[in-house]
């Protein structure tokens, strides 16, 4: 019998066993049901048997096709373009098309996007796992060729605090804000505070780098101590912010400001790294971790232990498991956010 497409019009030919099956117009993609009615006004009023359609390879004619089920269809986080779910593969907890899981396949062995994460959006939506003993033999791993630089530019961020607080120490005894007046001392040791806050906060953030770029195999040098300078007012903003709400947060039960403690580990790089505003990168790691905060908690807690120990002789060890530690935050935000290499 004859049918017309009620989207596009496009008219062909089909069986009438099809009628009150759903069909799938070759032209516009949309799907219809073949009903009793199309056939009686379609079907001629008298006429021999009808004659089997020549097979057409047009797109003007419909062919015959299986009545199946309807199935539903997903977007390639690669391309973005749709396909129906069954063509998809799962890959990092992404679904990637046969076109673009060469290119996903590459990335995944590169560093650059981690098993386990396939992004900014994969990350809040949780969709990541941490084993800790892949963390730590990975972090351990990544230590040799790094640990100078890393080690280095730790040592340097403790003489750049410490100097800068000897100087601003200085600086006010000569201007006789060390004296008898206790509101001018007070509120000169505060702006010597937060100065040395914010400068502590920018050099952190470049440490933090340090150990994101160390864990996709980029290079590193003493410069990167140096990077959260460039989102310096948003990185002073956010020292602010976590301190203020931090301290809330202890002082309500202690737990909170534990919780939050450790969801907003990531701020920083999702500030450098991922170019978001200060609270968008808070509520993103905070948001992210959320989904596996004991698993997060779990694995820093480890790192303490093993830190802690490591510094009893002599605090020798620090000088392996303080890059170790560095670099195991950075394989926590690969994880999680996955990287731009």
């Amino acid at each position: 019998m004859k049918l017309t497409c009620p989207h596009c019009g496009v008219t062909g030919s089909i069986d009438d066993k099809f009628i009150g099956k759903q069909l799938k117009c070759p032209k516009c993609n949309e799907r219809f049901t073949v009903t009793e009615e199309d056939a009686i006004q379609t079907a001629p009023p008298s006429s021999p048997p009808p004659v089997p359609p020549k097979k057409s390879n047009t797109s003007n004619s419909l062919p015959k096709q299986q009545p199946s089920q309807e199935t539903e269809e997903a977007a390639c986080t690669g391309c973005g373009n749709t396909f129906p779910e069954d063509e998809l593969i799962e890959l990092g907890g992404r679904l990637i098309c046969a076109t673009c899981k060469p290119v996903a396949l590459q990335k995944l062995k590169e560093g650059a996007v981690e098993s386990g994460s396939g992004g900014l959006e994969s990350g809040i939506a949780g969709h990541y796992t941490l084993q800790a003993k892949e963390v730590l033999s990975e972090a351990w791993e990544k230590v040799k060729g790094s640990k100078m630089t890393i080690a280095g530019a730790v040592f340097a961020m403790y003489c750049i605090t410490a100097l800068l607080m000897f100087i601003g120490g200085a600086a006010l005894n000569m201007l006789g804000l060390n004296g008898q007046n206790l509101t001018l001392f007070i509120i000169s040791q505060l702006i010597l505070q937060l100065v040395s806050g914010a400068v502590s906060a920018l050099l952190y953030s470049g440490l933090m780098m340090m150990g994101v770029r160390r864990a996709v195999d980029e290079p590193i040098s003493f410069s990167t101590l140096f990077d959260g300078f460039d989102k310096a007012k948003q990185i002073i903003i956010v020292a602010f912010l976590q301190t203020i709400i931090i301290m809330l947060g202890f002082l309500l039960l202690v737990i909170p400001g534990i919780y939050l403690s450790i969801g907003y580990l990531m701020t920083y790089p999702l500030i450098i790294e991922k170019d978001l505003s200060p609270w968008e990168a808070m509520e993103a790691s905070r948001k992210a971790i959320h989904h596996h905060w004991f698993q997060v908690f779990g694995l820093f807690f480890v790192m303490g232990l093993i830190f802690m120990i490591s510094a009893l002789p002599l605090g020798i060890g620090t000088f392996w498991t303080m890059p170790m530690g560095i670099i195991m935050f950075g394989i926590v935000y690969r994880t999680i956010f996955g990287t731009k290499k």
